[in-house]
This record gives C-alpha cells, sequence and structure tokens, in this order.
C-alpha cells in the first residue's frame, strides 16, 4: 500500500503497468477502485496511476475541511513519490476540477488532459452557464444523476458494486462528510488557451446522455477555445466509464494517440 503523507492529508495510490505515465482521477461518487475496468486496458501500454483524491477511498484529510483545494496539491505529491515527470491525466466529474487547476499551472509536468463529465472547474462565461445545467438536476436523486435509469434496471449487480465503492469515501455524493468545492470556476479561458500553447493537450468531452451536460456551455466553450478538443461523444452518460467501458476506453485511446504513441 502506497501513501503520500502530508501535514495536510494522506494520499494513496495504485501504480499499474509500465509506458507513458497516465493519471486516472476518479468522480464524486468513486475512488481509485473505480477504474477497474480501465485498468487492465491502459496498463498494457501505459503506467497508470490511480489517486484516492482527499476523503475518498484510503485517504484522508489531517487538519481543515473537505475541499477540492486541496486536491491540486494531492496530485503533485503523488507525482514526486511515483517519480513521475511528466503524465497525461484523464478526470472524470469532480476529479476534473483538481486535474484542470493542476494541469493548466503545470504545462511542463502534464502532457494533456482529458476532462469528462463536468465543467466545473471552468470559469468566465462558461461557469454561469454551467450553474444552469446544474440547477436543472437538483431534483434528481444521486443514484440518477450518476447512473442512468435504463443501465439501474438492467444491471443492478453493476449498480450495487458502485455504490459499495462509493461507500469507503468520507465525502462525495450521499456520504456522511460535505465537501466544499473552491475550484469552481477557478480556471479561466485564457489559462486554458496559454497551457495549450505550452504544448499540452486539453480535451473536453460532452455527454450526449449526461443529465449533468448543459449544451449550451459547451457550444459557447468551443467558441471561446477553439485551440481545445472539445468533443461529443454520443449516447455517453455522466458515468459513461463504469457502464460503457469499452466505448469510454476507445475514445480515451484515439485521444492518447495524439499525444503520444504507447509504445513511447
Amino acid at each position: 500500500m502506497t501513501y503520500v503523507r502530508t501535514d495536510d492529508f494522506d494520499v494513496y495510490y495504485e501504480s499499474h503497468g509500465e509506458g507513458p505515465a497516465l493519471v486516472l482521477l476518479h468522480g464524486g461518487g468513486g475512488n481509485h477502485a473505480a477504474w477497474w475496468q480501465q485498468l487492465p486496458h491502459f496498463s498494457k501500454s501505459y503506467r497508470v496511476i490511480t489517486p484516492d483524491l482527499p476523503g475518498f477511498g484510503l485517504s484522508k484529510v489531517n487538519k481543515g475541511v473537505y475541499d477540492t483545494a486541496l486536491h491540486p496539491a494531492a496530485i503533485e505529491a503523488v507525482l514526486d513519490d511515483a517519480g513521475v515527470d511528466r503524465a497525461f491525466i484523464v478526470t472524470q466529474s469532480l476529479g476534473g476540477y483538481g486535474g484542470l487547476s493542476y494541469a493548466t499551472s503545470h504545462p511542463d509536468r502534464i502532457a494533456g488532459i482529458v476532462m469528462t463529465s463536468t465543467l466545473g472547474p471552468v470559469g468566465d462565461e462558461i461557469s454561469d452557464l454551467n450553474k444552469i445545467g446544474r440547477q436543472s438536476v437538483q431534483h434528481l436523486s444521486v443514484a440518477d444523476f450518476l447512473l442512468t435509469k435504463e443501465f439501474q434496471e438492467k444491471q443492478p449487480e453493476k449498480v450495487g458494486l458502485f455504490f459499495q465503492i462509493g461507500s469507503f469515501n468520507e465525502t462525495g455524493p450521499g456520504r456522511p462528510t460535505r465537501m466544499k468545492n473552491a475550484l469552481i470556476g477557478s480556471v479561466g479561458v485564457q489559462q486554458i488557451r496559454d497551457a495549450i500553447e505550452a504544448g499540452q493537450h486539453v480535451s473536453v468531452l460532452e455527454g450526449g446522455a449526461d443529465v449533468m451536460v448543459y449544451p449550451p456551455a459547451y457550444a459557447r466553450l468551443r467558441e471561446l477555445l477553439p485551440e481545445a478538443n472539445v468533443q461529443l461523444v454520443e449516447g455517453a452518460p455522466h458515468s459513461d466509464y463504469w457502464e460503457n467501458p469499452e466505448r469510454f476506453n476507445a475514445v480515451i485511446d484515439e485521444i492518447l494517440a495524439r499525444v503520444y504513441s504507447p509504445a513511447a
């Protein structure tokens, strides 16, 4: 068991495979174990690193409150401890807050980032538009905004596993301790543009069946940031990595191939 221990947090992470470093950052309903359908696939070609963000899984906050503001420092601590000079980050939902914040402020260390299932950390006009989308789903249960109705009906075993994995979290949706999100709207469009100009790849995936998606927000991001790959994934729900791992993995493969070859 590998931990990075600081005054602020103890962060658990795992490392699987060899090759270019690929960091998978889980969402609010998950932790490192949520990537069980991605690890066998990506670890064939990459060194896959799966941290538990502070307050999730086996990671703890030692002082203060649970807050996404801790996540960029946790990401850096994991990279340092793992001896990784440069990595590619794939984020899901909540993981995008710390992921985007760290990636855009460290384009020398992060080769690229894929943001799935969230625009939350993007600021400026996008933040206001994203709030509209969030408000439209406030009435939904945790299950209904994380997983589709069809999936809940057809695959109850995987639904049960999803929430069993999430039950190890101290914070996050439906968990006992509330989490602050100081990183909402924290990364400006110009900051993302600057990172791209410095050589970083940025992809933002719009799930076609994600109840959290507000399409005008993604449309506006395409207009404001044509340098980024703002990509529609037809039929993808909020937790596509869980419900449709083959599609999710294939989309990420295609993006990774733009940055470096798995054989590099």
